[in-house]
């Protein structure tokens, strides 16, 4: 096996005393140019000859776009009909504000539903003097948060070591908290005008 020594050499390498035998300069065995600039001075007209025009690019064009929505209407069609998107119906309840129900599953602690709680008998307080567009989007809120706080507990009662999942629930408890904390600490941009 050989190999290249790093470093300083102390002898001469005989490959590099060879290449520096080799001529340094060396002509064709014929001029070469001539048919050099033929070619170019010829190649505009081949060019043009085999180069598309605009009704082939135009054509193209369109077929490319006709395959691109076919493609995309093929997917959006091929969703699962075995599973319907999720719908969330709110209900109405006038202006009663029921609070999220978490699950036997959730672990959530008493400390932080006395802490939700408390929040929540000022949001009640607030949430009287709203505009009724705006209570009806909190209400559809809630109802939306109610539901993730139900799939959320269905799906501990399946796996209640899953950090994943206890992470979304206290990421929907405190989606709660911040809707109830928003409306409390709003300046009367969300209250009716009189």
């Amino acid at each position: 096996m050989n190999t290249i020594p790093f470093g300083p050499r102390n002898e001469p390498d005989p490959l590099l005393a060879k290449a520096a035998e080799l001529p340094k300069d060396v002509a064709p065995a014929r001029d070469l140019w001539p048919s050099i600039a033929a070619r170019i001075a010829g190649e505009p007209q081949q060019a043009r000859s085999r180069s598309f025009g605009w009704p082939a690019a135009l054509a193209a064009g369109f077929l490319v776009a006709s395959v691109s929505a076919l493609l995309t209407w093929g997917l959006m069609r091929d969703t699962d009909p075995a599973q319907p998107p999720p719908v969330v119906i709110a209900e109405r309840v006038g202006t009663a504000i029921v609070p999220v129900s978490y699950g036997p599953n959730s672990g959530l602690t008493s400390k932080e539903i006395v802490a939700r709680d408390d929040l929540l008998a000022r949001f009640q307080e607030r949430f009287t003097e709203l505009k009724p567009e705006t209570r009806e989007a909190i209400q559809k809120n809630l109802a939306i948060i109610q539901a993730a706080a139900n799939e959320i507990d269905a799906a501990l009662a399946k796996d209640p070591a899953s950090g994943m999942l206890k992470s979304l629930l206290v990421g929907a408890y405190k989606q709660e908290l911040q809707l109830y904390s928003t409306v409390v600490t709003s300046s009367d941009g969300f209250t009716r005008r009189t």
